[in-house]
């Protein structure tokens, strides 16, 4: 057996920890009949996620108002002769 490092069998642990998670998962929502509680949880974090940005988005918008661009106005007038008189 070839000698691994202590980063990699953590990652192999975890990683185990989460497929027996997943399993059990399945299982048990199956025997209860409901949705997989990783597929709520996944809706939730992206339910989280949007409702932030946009929460995110109105405070920008409250604080700095709409467009924070600059506006500027140009006014062309053509000078003639006689515009000048």
């Amino acid at each position: 057996m070839s000698s691994t490092d202590w980063r990699t069998r953590l990652r192999a642990a975890a990683s185990l920890a989460d497929h027996l998670l997943c399993h059990a998962d399945s299982v048990v929502s199956a025997w209860l009949d409901i949705r997989p509680i990783r597929h709520t949880l996944a809706d939730c974090a992206g339910w989280l996620g949007r409702t932030w940005r946009a929460h995110l988005y109105r405070a920008h918008v409250r604080r700095y108002g709409p467009g924070r661009g600059v506006i500027a106005v140009v006014i062309n007038r053509t000078t003639t002769k006689e515009t000048r008189d």
